[in-house]
């Protein structure tokens, strides 16, 4: 039509090309945390068959590196020191089995039930895998003179994975009341804890001589649990 000859085409839409741009960087950067994270990942995975091969003392950056398929130059990338790279490996480790005893003790009814399953899922838990158990109790030697150190920031990342492990079975002990042991309920939950890891313990030394324990881990589980349900009983108040 004659009026139309004239008339413009309508203008682009405004900011379409920067936001085109921004997505496509958008999506590099998402690519390159991914690969930085798969990286960090097989490092991790290096360090931890260099460190049950050879013990602390041969887990060198070097042999860490070499077991990754990089260079040691490379590796600092991601970690600055041997401290830092072990402390990550066993850090992980344990958060992860922390956060199944979380919910283990969550989906049960009260106290007693929540110290099973804070036992259950840490000795299962661990004797699956007694390789991370190894790992993850010699934290007092990654911790020892002339050994790993950790500093204070790494501490301050370590005490909440007790918050995560114990503070579900200390509420629901706490809501029965004073239980028959007479004990803090935090202090309870700490010692059905420290029954695990020495269950544990015990089942690592005997196991690497091949001379397994006379109990299977469902007796021990069990004994472990009746103990600790008498002692986590309710007394009515006076």
């Amino acid at each position: 039509m004659p009026g139309n000859r004239h008339r413009s085409e309508p203008p682009a839409a405004s900011g379409s090309e920067p936001a085109a741009e921004e997505v496509l960087e958008a999506r590099r950067r998402a690519r390159r945390s991914r690969r930085r994270e798969r990286s960090r990942e097989e490092i991790l995975q290096a360090a931890r068959r260099v460190l049950l091969r050879t013990g602390i003392g041969g887990a060198t950056l070097e042999a860490v590196a070499q077991e990754a398929g990089m260079s040691k130059a490379a590796l600092y990338y991601y970690f600055p020191s041997k401290d830092a790279l072990l402390f990550e490996l066993v850090f992980a480790s344990v958060q992860a089995h922390a956060q199944q005893v979380r919910d283990a003790v969550a989906a049960t009814r009260d106290g007693t039930a929540a110290l099973r399953a804070l036992i259950a899922t840490l000795v299962q838990g661990y004797a699956r895998e007694l390789d991370d158990f190894r790992l993850d109790f010699l934290h007092g030697q990654v911790a020892g003179p002339g050994s790993v150190q950790v500093d204070a920031e790494q501490f301050a990342r370590i005490r909440p994975l007790n918050d995560l492990m114990l503070a579900g079975a200390t509420g629901k002990l706490a809501q029965a009341g004073r239980n028959r042991a007479g004990l803090d309920p935090r202090l309870l939950a700490f010692l059905a804890q420290l029954s695990a890891v020495g269950l544990l313990t015990m089942k690592g030394m005997v196991e690497n001589v091949d001379d397994p324990l006379l109990y299977s881990d469902a007796q021990l589980i069990d004994g472990l649990a009746a103990v600790f349900a008498a002692a986590a009983e309710p007394v009515e108040e006076a």
